[in-house]
C-alpha cells in the first residue's frame, strides 16, 4: 500500500512540475512576439551589449559609448527604453561628434528653459556623463508623461506643458518626428533606422 501511495505521489509531483515549468516559459514567449521597434516604453529591443556592438561598429565617440551604461540604468526607471534613447543621442550628437551648438554631455540638443535661440550659449552643458544622460531621460519623461529622476533642468517643464498641450503623451519614435520634438521631418526615420540597424 505504501508503495502505492509513493508512486502516485511521485506521479503526481511529476506531472505539476511538468505543468508549471510549461507556464513559466508561455508568459515569456508571449512577451517576446508582441516587442514594437516603435515603441518608446517598456523593455528594450536590443540589449546593451549589442547597442554597444553596433555604437562601436558606426565609429561613435567615449562620448556615446561612455553613456550607453548609464541609459540602461536610468531610463527603466522611468520604463523608457534605453536603446531609443542611444539611437537618439546618435541622431542628436552625429556619434559623439558634436558637429552642432550643442557640446558634451548634452546628448540630445537641449537647450535651456524658456530660450529659442541656436547659439551655443543656450543650450544646456551639463558637467557629467551621468548628468547628461539624466538631462535626456528626464526630458523624453517630459513628453511621455513620466516624472522626472531627481531636479530635472527647467527645459522639462517648457517640453511637458508643450505636450500636454498637444494633449497626448508620445508613445512611439514615430510621434518624434514633424516639430514634436525636431524640425526635421525625418528624425524619427533616422532613430528608427539606428534602431533597425543594431538589430
Amino acid at each position: 500500500m505504501r508503495r502505492i501511495v509513493l508512486i502516485l505521489l511521485v506521479t503526481f509531483l511529476a506531472v505539476g512540475l511538468a505543468s508549471l515549468s510549461g507556464v513559466r516559459t508561455e508568459p515569456a514567449l508571449a512577451v517576446d512576439s508582441t516587442r514594437n521597434p516603435d515603441k518608446m516604453l517598456g523593455t528594450p529591443i536590443h540589449s546593451r551589449a549589442k547597442v554597444t556592438r553596433y555604437a562601436r561598429s558606426a565609429g561613435c565617440t567615449r562620448y556615446i559609448l561612455k553613456t550607453i551604461p548609464l541609459y540602461y540604468e536610468l531610463a527603466p526607471k522611468r520604463n523608457i527604453r534605453p536603446d531609443v534613447l542611444v539611437a537618439q543621442a546618435i541622431v542628436e550628437t552625429g556619434c559623439g561628434r558634436y558637429g552642432g551648438d550643442s557640446r558634451p554631455w548634452n546628448m540630445a540638443g537641449i537647450k535651456k528653459g524658456g530660450i529659442v535661440g541656436d547659439a551655443p550659449k543656450d543650450f544646456e552643458v551639463p558637467a557629467t556623463a551621468y548628468q547628461g544622460v539624466r538631462m535626456h531621460v528626464n526630458h523624453m519623461a517630459a513628453y511621455t508623461g513620466k516624472r522626472p529622476i531627481g531636479t530635472p533642468h527647467d527645459r522639462y517643464y517648457d517640453a511637458r506643458a508643450a505636450q500636454e498641450n498637444r494633449g497626448y503623451w508620445v508613445r512611439r519614435v514615430s510621434q518624434l518626428g514633424s516639430g514634436v520634438w525636431a524640425v526635421d521631418p525625418d528624425y524619427d526615420t533616422k532613430i528608427r533606422r539606428i534602431l533597425n540597424n543594431m538589430g
